[in-house]
């Protein structure tokens, strides 16, 4: 199955891990479209749903410049309800992650030092996700 994630991160190096890691997973095939905060995830995200390539699931950074985590899911969730995000963030247990989950995250996935379970995290939710949808 084919994936489209965004990352919106403002680490840069997450840019590069998330995609490398996934492309170790052979049934699936995925594409990782990168926003640096939380204002270019917005963005992003409404150009490639008008652009008919919205994300399976939106990976959202906490703290970033610009707009914060918690901002940018109420906009993403505002325009659709639906959108499957998830928190993206070191600090689990915090307000912070109640806020955003109240703002419409579905969840969270820790950045943890094991990057082979966090992306056996990120294939479970998108191959629930995608066994709702067909």
């Amino acid at each position: 199955m084919e994936y489209n994630i965004l990352l919106v991160e403002d680490e840069e190096a997450f840019h590069i891990l998330i995609p490398n890691f996934l492309a170790r997973v052979k049934k699936h095939t995925f594409t990782v479209h990168s926003a640096l905060n939380g204002e270019e995830g917005v963005e992003m995200y409404s150009k490639l749903a008008n652009e008919g390539q919205k994300p399976d699931l939106v990976l959202m950074d906490l703290r970033m410049p610009v707009m914060d985590g918690v901002e940018a899911t109420k906009r993403i969730i505002e325009k659709d309800p639906k959108t499957n995000c998830y928190l993206f963030t070191a600090y689990a247990g915090t307000e912070a992650e109640r806020d955003v989950l109240k703002a419409g995250a579905k969840g969270t996935i820790s950045k943890g030092t094991d990057w082979n379970r966090t992306v056996e995290e990120i294939v479970n939710i998108l191959e629930s996700v995608g066994q709702r949808t067909e």
